[in-house]
């Protein structure tokens, strides 16, 4: 824990969701079970923020996820050990860049084979900015032996389709989102995707109060 300096500091906050009091969505939030499971990897300037949207998939997801601070350099040693229980059913959720060629990082294309084993996959998911997740793709030599899976143009296109009113910012949850759609897991993908729709209009309608009392 932390204080919170930003705008909006002000106000007195749910200690759950993060939002001003009067925007919880704390009922809106329902436990599932996930047909993946996930490693949640924060970037330690994001894991305080109210608008992080990686913990809303520890929120719809509690059993199926499990959350550590990334670390260039001194990973905890309970992540590496949970990595290592899941070599060969572990996959990075990142998209292609020419650095990850170059660095022989192949993208896992297929998951025909994984889903075989009756062994649920478990996908690590970088949680911060862009320029964040790069550099915790690219610093992390201890993620360099991990598949990394892309998310094609033609499931982008797709997911957008069905929501077309975005403007192509993608938040943690989103992408997530895309994934698991992309997977053919659409049930759970539209859970996770309504899920961070009210978190968005909650943050909004935070937002625009703030504004009018600061």
């Amino acid at each position: 824990m932390r204080p919170f300096i930003a705008r909006g500091s002000n106000a007195i906050r749910c200690s759950h969701c993060l939002m001003a009091e009067f925007a919880c969505f704390c009922h809106l939030r329902e436990s599932n079970d996930s047909p993946i499971n996930f490693i949640l990897l924060f970037h330690r300037n994001e894991i305080h923020k109210p608008t992080n949207s990686g913990r809303l998939i520890a929120d719809l997801f509690p059993d199926d996820t499990q959350a550590y601070l990334w670390s260039r350099t001194e990973p905890q040693q309970d992540l590496l050990d949970h990595l290592k229980s899941q070599q060969g059913t572990c996959t990075l959720l990142f998209p292609h860049t020419e650095t990850a060629q170059a660095q022989n990082r192949q993208p896992r294309t297929e998951f025909a084979d994984v889903y075989g084993n009756n062994k649920k996959h478990t996908f690590i998911i970088l949680d911060g900015t862009w320029k964040q997740a790069s550099k915790m793709f690219h610093q992390s030599e201890w993620l360099k032996d991990i598949p990394h899976f892309e998310i094609n143009s033609e499931a982008q296109r797709s997911f957008l389709v069905r929501h077309s009113h975005h403007k192509m910012q993608f938040a943690t949850a989103e992408v997530t989102a895309m994934l698991l759609d992309s997977l053919g897991h659409n049930i759970a993908s539209q859970k996770l995707f309504n899920y961070y729709q009210a978190f968005n209009e909650h943050c909004l309608a935070s937002r625009k109060r703030g504004s009018k009392t600061d």
